[in-house]
């Protein structure tokens, strides 16, 4: 399959620039494989009717005489230039949720919309959409090592920890949980305690059961979805529950897992800034990476180092740290996050929670290491600090996988497995 793309040195393609961390990282392994990568750069000010970006980029695609564009995430405006321009859209999806999928631009013949999560695709295709295929993401392990090369010893130290996590908690954000939370309806369950239930339960969905089984006042939530702005628009055809359900109840489990979890191993690692594993305890180093605003969580103020930036850092710190947890957005279903794809090209250890497409890729204890629970991870965290060799031998055998399976070359003949 990948033969089918080499060689296509004079095929023009626009990659549309929009600050992904990954771009030029994208843009280098489409000039690999024999592209001819030219780079597009406008903000996107209304995702289905920005006519400023229609004007700009139209007469750009024919001035150049491009074939074909291609873009992370989904834009519905560059379908509907795309197709006025009769040529293909690619776009490689690695957020969930991504409510721009809903758009009804999705129909456009134009489209090839590579998803990284199998369940999404589903969704869609329960709403008729056939234009989106299942794609899982990548990671450039040789870019990863360059930067990890690059960097000074003394960097280099500056990131040596026992644990860590990379990510948001989501404290700072839109907080459409609290004014959503139902007011007293006979038909309603307590969501609080829902959001509890589901919290680190892998084996059973309790809020979509509690949505089909009509339990959550919908009539009164649908109000205050409006209220908050919640609503997609006339431009989309997503029905009120999915957005109910990702940009609130999942997020909301998402937010307490993550706050449960590094709280509980930032206390258990006593957090304080020695190094290593105190012979005869279980002390280690904690260190979140993080924007979030940690001020209300006291146990995670202390081991909170901010923001680390994706190319030069990132890679410092999952191959500095002895265990990179992985902690997914509940709204990602099945896929495999990029951050683990990451984590694993930077050869660093990954402990993460169960995803189906993890576990269907990656051989559990000889390539990753997944949790089911909030103790299973803290007990796999205390192991594997113990355990150096078995953990180093994991940590080099997910390289190897990424390095051999998860490629951009692998990621990109699947996403143009039709040029």
């Amino acid at each position: 399959m990948t033969e089918r793309i080499r060689g296509l040195d004079d095929v023009k393609i626009i990659l549309y620039s929009w600050g992904a961390n990954n771009e030029h990282v994208l843009a280098d392994n489409l000039t690999k494989l024999g592209f001819e990568v030219i780079f597009f750069q406008k903000e996107c000010r209304h995702y289905t009717r920005d006519m400023e970006l229609a004007m700009e980029l139209i007469p750009f695609i024919h001035g150049k005489q491009v074939e074909a564009v291609v873009s992370f995430n989904y834009f519905p405006i560059l379908s509907m230039i795309c197709n006025t321009c009769q040529i293909p859209y690619y776009a490689w999806v690695y957020d969930c949720p991504h409510f721009t999928l809903y758009a009804k631009q999705i129909q456009l013949p134009c489209n090839h919309i590579g998803v990284f999560d199998r369940e999404m695709v589903r969704n869609l295709e329960n709403y008729g959409v056939g234009t989106a295929f299942h794609a899982p993401l990548a990671a450039d392990a040789a870019y990863f090592g360059r930067m990890i090369g690059q960097a000074s010893e003394a960097e280099k130290k500056r990131f040596l920890c026992d644990v860590s996590f990379v990510g948001s908690l989501y404290t700072d954000e839109h907080n459409y949980y609290d004014g959503l939370k139902n007011g007293g309806s006979d038909r309603c369950v307590d969501m609080d305690l829902l959001i509890r239930q589901q919290c680190f339960c892998y084996g059973e969905d309790y809020l979509r059961r509690a949505l089909s089984e009509g339990r959550l006042d919908l009539a009164m939530i649908r109000e205050k979805m409006a209220d908050q702005g919640l609503m997609l628009g006339e431009d989309y055809f997503a029905e009120e529950e999915d957005i109910l359900m990702a940009a609130v109840l999942e997020k909301k489990v998402t937010v307490e897992e993550r706050r449960m979890l590094l709280t509980k191993l930032a206390q258990e690692g006593k957090a304080s800034g020695t190094a290593g594993m105190k012979s005869g305890g279980s002390r280690y180093t904690f260190r979140l990476y993080t924007g979030s605003d940690t001020g209300g969580i006291p146990a995670l103020e202390n081991c909170s180092c901010g923001t680390v930036d994706y190319h030069t850092q990132m890679p410092l710190v999952f191959a500095g740290s002895r265990i990179n947890l992985n902690i997914s957005l509940r709204s990602i279903r099945s896929g495999i996050p990029l951050r683990v794809l990451d984590i694993m090209a930077c050869g660093g250890f990954v402990l993460t929670n169960r995803q189906p497409e993890i576990t269907e890729y990656f051989a559990e204890g000889v390539e990753v290491v997944t949790f089911d629970s909030l103790e299973d991870c803290v007990e796999k965290v205390r192991y594997y600090l113990a355990h150096e060799e078995e953990r180093r031998r994991i940590a080099e055998a997910g390289r190897r996988k990424v390095q051999e399976k998860f490629s951009y070359e692998a990621g990109l003949a699947r996403l143009f497995d039709d040029i």
